[in-house]
């Protein structure tokens, strides 16, 4: 019959089976909701875009002149010993920087153009070892300033939360870097105003340098904004530098192209220094001799790289799993369950009545109700099984052992379990004597009728 039910059932299963196996999507009328309805990571219909994440992005492009305090040591240079170097030969506290800063997507540009003063003539008296250089390329101390360039890339990140992750840079000064990738870190918009840079990037001497940038917008017209950098030694703990800058909005390219040539001018930077630079207005995506390509950006640009948030396939509600499995079930067993209660009927019928006539002709008695005496001996002598013997309960082994003494025919495992289930009626796995007398009661009418015939 179970053979039968499997052969009717499994059809209908491994089709419900091969369905589930194609990937499902999730929030249909069969499946749970997606993650992304309420977590923005797993979104994949959520803007990568910087400025719509937060609109600071958007608030801080533009150009900008910027003056500095630092508190950077002014020393010789040597050239071939960048890592000794605690300082430049120039004034680095009234260094003048041109920012222009891009948005573009989820990614965005920032160029600083930065002229350095001549150093003071006390500077350039001081005594040098050799192979220091108290001024670079060709200029003379005191006279000639000097101008570097810095290039830093960032992109939206997959936290979809306005946050940016660093890419790379580029940095010039005594020589053209060129985009360096070693550079990491993330940007963080901090409430209505602020913006967080943490970058995190490999030292000369092996160590690591970590910066912490905060950016503050001063004024609600958003024309002037304040910044303070500063730099440790991620091994020692020790602070290298500290520097406060102050932003002010220049009203359009030309007046940044203007500034940018007027500092140096000013200055006094050479020409050949000054190209270093790169022209203003910039012709290409960076100052540096070379730029990110698009397998840099897609490293960690979102439009282009793949996310770690990916929606898993849709999972079937519980209820309609059920529903598949209960409508198949109902199928067949309409048409098995009603044979099926039939035979275990007449199963359990033919048993109860094998075991309670085998019971009455061991107690001599033609009704087993009317003679209890018989009865409780009956049960005390299947109960002195030699497993629990007398303990007032007959167990599944006892009465197994009186079956086995061959007054009741052979009887296979599939019919004693019957037989031992219809006994113990309370399913307690142990059959005492009142479900004994009670199961013999319901038998005796059809041992009479048995008999009769």
């Amino acid at each position: 019959m179970f053979n039968n039910f499997r052969k009717l059932l499994l059809p209908l299963l491994l089709s419900f089976s091969a369905q589930s196996s194609h990937a499902l999507k999730c929030s249909k009328w069969n499946t749970h909701a997606c993650i992304g309805e309420t977590d923005i990571r797993y979104d994949p219909n959520y803007t990568n875009n910087l400025g719509k994440q937060d609109m600071l992005w958007d608030l801080q492009e533009g150009f900008w002149r910027v003056t500095q305090e630092s508190s950077l040591i002014m020393a010789p240079f040597n050239p071939f010993d960048l890592s000794a170097a605690i300082g430049i030969p120039y004034d680095d506290s009234a260094v003048i920087t041109f920012v222009n800063i891009t948005v573009t997507g989820s990614r965005r540009y920032d160029h600083e153009y930065i002229i350095y003063p001549a150093a003071p003539q006390e500077f350039c008296d001081l005594k040098t070892n050799p192979g220091d250089l108290n001024a670079l390329g060709e200029g003379k101390c005191g006279v000639n300033g000097f101008a570097t360039f810095s290039d830093n890339y960032l992109t939206s990140s997959h936290e979809k939360d306005g946050s940016g992750v660093l890419l790379g840079n580029a940095f010039g000064f005594s020589f053209d870097s060129g985009f360096d990738p070693s550079l990491d870190g993330k940007a963080y918009p901090v409430g209505d105003k602020t913006l967080t840079f943490i970058t995190n990037n490999a030292r000369d001497d092996g160590g690591r340098g970590i910066q912490m940038k905060t950016w503050l917008f001063t004024t609600d017209d958003l024309k002037n904004a304040k910044s303070t950098s500063e730099r440790y030694n991620s091994n020692t703990g020790e602070r290298i530098s500290s520097v406060k800058y102050s932003y002010t909005r220049l009203p359009n390219e030309e007046a940044f192209i203007n500034g940018v040539k007027a500092e140096w001018d000013a200055n006094k930077v050479q020409s050949n220094v000054a190209s270093r630079g790169g022209e203003v207005p910039m012709q290409t995506e960076c100052l540096g001799s070379s730029c990110p390509t698009e397998e840099d950006w897609c490293k960690a640009d979102p439009n282009c790289s793949d996310s770690p948030y990916q929606e898993p396939p849709g999972k079937r509600k519980a209820g309609v799993v059920a529903g598949f499995v209960i409508v198949a079930a109902a199928i067949v067993l309409g048409v098995v369950i009603g044979m099926y209660s039939l035979r275990l009927k007449r199963q359990r019928e033919r048993i109860r009545l094998n075991f309670a006539t085998r019971i009455a002709e061991t107690i001599s008695s033609p009704d087993i109700s009317m003679n209890p005496d018989a009865l409780k001996e009956e049960y005390e002598r299947i109960d002195s099984g030699k497993k629990d013997g007398g303990d007032g309960y007959i167990s599944k082994d006892e009465l197994k052992d009186y079956m086995a003494s061959g007054k009741f025919g052979e009887m296979d495992e599939k019919d004693f379990n019957v037989l031992y289930l219809a006994l113990d009626a309370d399913g307690d796995g142990k059959v005492d004597y009142l479900e004994f007398c009670s199961f013999l009661r319901l038998c005796a009418g059809n041992i009479k009728k048995t008999r009769q015939l």
